[in-house]
């Protein structure tokens, strides 16, 4: 309704009341989720802004770019003339807030490339305001750096966050909690990198600032021991790893309880560790404290952990407690992949073997006809994961002495060698 009012015959010409109300209700049709008409109107409260301060008309993003390097020459030249640029500051800031928003909903519609293309230019925007408002320009060079780290741009990444570490620096300082969470987003990227020293001094900053701003004990505080926890273990530094993570179950204890996920995630890095060491039966028991907890909390078990305690098992010898941890695994992997998956037949095998192990031959019989039965419904019938299954199914029949069925497995065998050969 305001805006008809606005539009009449008598206001036409007076664009700087019709913007804030097409902002506004920009706005209010985004948060109802009717993002196309939010985009419609956003971009035409846009074209307004821009006509304002170029004294032409706007028609669209497309094009803005060539105006902006304008625009900037023109607030450089105001600057040294010692001319009154205020007003020109705040129009580029409304111009870069509604581009914000603009990539909001083309980021809700969808359309990544549009949104992060609108993204930069309003950080372009920004860094062209006369007056830097370093609040919103950090904002919108962290905001470009998630999406570029989302698409594996890791060195575009690492560009941004550290233009945003810059902008929160010059208006927070160097020891905010703030400026910690984007220090710990780049060593985040040089982790990624490989560049393990970089992420190590970063950390280990982020870690100085948080402990400073929150305390010894807070979660924060323990997810950044967590990372350094994950840098050392990738240098080989197990024991400098062990001793970051047991201060962080320490943490996550005594502020969730003993019981807490967070607290079996560590366990089981913990074990992961020991596993690196060649400590198993050490392993063994961080592994097994981290199911304990997630079927306490009747959490699905971490199929990564139940594999690794299951192997672990294995090679203890302890293999009717493989044989339990390879059912829960098969059970798990139904449910999350289907009936028909390869790694079902995988951990059907892994099944078979643990009877096999403990002289139950004739048991292990079904397990291996149903790895069988899975591989010919996903593969080509002259796969070679099809020959070595049934191979292991032959030999167990001749272990348990069938040798009828033995011998038209051995034929099938055979007769796709054959085929392969041809």
């Amino acid at each position: 309704q305001a805006l008809r009012i606005m539009r009449a015959d008598k206001n036409a010409s007076n664009k700087s009341l019709i913007f804030p109300t097409l902002t506004h209700l920009g706005h209010a049709l985004y948060k109802n989720r009717d993002f196309k008409l939010a985009a419609e109107t956003y971009l035409e409260s846009f074209n307004i802004q821009v006509s304002i301060i170029t004294g032409e008309e706007n028609l669209g993003i497309q094009g803005f770019s060539e105006k902006l390097t304008s625009i900037a020459k023109r607030a450089i030249a105001m600057e040294e003339d010692d001319n009154d640029f205020a007003f020109l500051s705040e129009s580029l800031g409304g111009i870069a807030s509604i581009l914000r928003y603009l990539g909001l909903v083309y980021h809700e519609q969808g359309d990544i490339e549009t949104a992060l293309t609108v993204n930069k230019l309003s950080l372009s925007v920004r860094l062209s305001q006369p007056y830097k408002e370093y609040s919103a320009i950090a904002l919108m060079a962290e905001t470009i750096a998630m999406f570029e780290f989302k698409r594996a741009n890791l060195d575009n990444a690492l560009e941004y966050f550290n233009q945003a570490l810059h902008a929160k620096k010059s208006y927070q300082g160097d020891s905010t909690i703030d400026v910690a969470r984007t220090v710990n987003n780049l060593a985040n990227i040089h982790f990624s990198l490989g560049n393990l020293d970089d992420a190590m001094k970063l950390y280990q900053d982020a870690l100085e600032i948080k402990r400073l701003c929150l305390g010894n004990d807070s979660d924060e505080v323990a997810n950044t021991l967590n990372n350094i926890a994950h840098v050392m273990v990738t240098a080989g530094k197990e024991q400098e790893a062990l001793q970051a993570y047991h201060n962080v179950v320490r943490i996550r204890q005594d502020r969730y309880g003993k019981n807490h996920s967070s607290v079996a995630t560590t366990l089981a890095s913990m074990g992961d560790v020991y596993i690196k060491l060649g400590k198993l039966e050490i392993a063994m028991t961080y592994f097994e404290q981290c199911i304990r907890i997630q079927k306490l909390n009747q959490e699905h078990c971490d199929e990564r952990v139940l594999e690794n305690l299951a192997s672990i098992y294995g090679k203890l010898g302890e293999w009717h407690k493989a044989e339990s941890a390879f059912k829960e695994i098969v059970q798990l992997k139904r449910s999350v992949q289907g009936e028909d998956s390869l790694e079902v037949a995988k951990s059907l095998d892994l099944l078979a073997v643990s009877y096999i192990e403990q002289d139950r031959c004739v048991d292990s019989i079904e397990h291996l006809k149903e790895a069988l039965r899975i591989r010919k419904a996903c593969l080509s019938g002259e796969d070679g994961e099809i020959l070595a299954s049934l191979n292991k199914l032959a030999f167990v029949y001749k272990s348990c002495e069938m040798t009828t069925e033995m011998m038209d497995v051995k034929a099938e065998f055979d007769r796709i060698q054959n085929m392969r050969k041809k």
